[in-house]
């Protein structure tokens, strides 16, 4: 299964670059995924839940940064799970390509390529909705990841900043992380509800007939 997307993030080229590449930054973004493990440069263990009417599913995988081109600002991921009890896996490569749009925005593209096998891939036979709710998943993480560019730094730069404060600034700006950290891991792990993504891409579909 073939899906493409695209969408537009408020930062210029060389800030989305590397935020997009820094793993352990963005995944709290991505709804029902949850980062577990660092394997070693450029690979990451993580799972991703996903809830299907009273079905919840599980996905424990690996994912992997294949390729990187600097210059061209593209990427590819191989990314593979199974299900905790056995009713299936997911394996996807994912390309990204990044291109300026104006000088504070960058558009990223995302093409991806799916396979499901066991039971799961019984969703997999509705390509149009499964898209539909795909679309819904990266709605979610674009606005999760425009609320995390909004925080200014990455973790790395807030400790530095922090470094060179003084001794009374340290404490608050230790508070406000931990607490910002606490409520994207609370996020993180909460199953993504696929009835209600069901229905929201159904509301979607509905309301694209009426406009045509």
């Amino acid at each position: 299964m073939n899906l493409t997307h695209q969408f537009e993030i408020p930062a210029d080229l060389d800030t989305a670059w590397a935020v997009l590449l820094d793993i352990p930054r963005i995944a709290p973004c991505m709804p029902g995924a949850e980062l577990v493990e660092t394997v070693g440069e450029g690979t990451y263990k993580g799972l991703a839940r996903v809830k299907i009417g009273p079905i919840a599913l599980q996905f424990n995988g690996e994912a992997e940064i294949v390729d990187v081109d600097d210059s061209a600002h593209r990427a590819t991921v191989h990314a593979r799970g199974a299900d905790g009890k056995g009713r299936g896996t997911a394996d996807a490569t994912v390309r990204f390509a990044l291109a300026p749009q104006g000088e504070r925005n960058t558009l990223v593209q995302v093409e991806t390529d799916l396979n499901l096998t066991g039971a799961v891939a019984q969703y997999g036979r509705a390509a149009g909705l499964i898209d539909s709710i795909a679309n819904q998943i990266i709605a979610d993480f674009v606005k999760n990841l425009e609320a995390e560019l909004a925080t200014g730094q990455p973790d790395g730069a807030e400790a530095q900043s922090s470094a060179s404060g003084t001794a009374h600034d340290t404490p608050e700006v230790s508070e406000e992380t931990s607490a910002t950290g606490a409520r994207k891991s609370r996020q993180a792990s909460a199953p993504v509800s696929g009835l209600r993504l069901l229905f929201r891409a159904i509301a979607a579909m509905v309301s694209g007939w009426f406009r045509k």
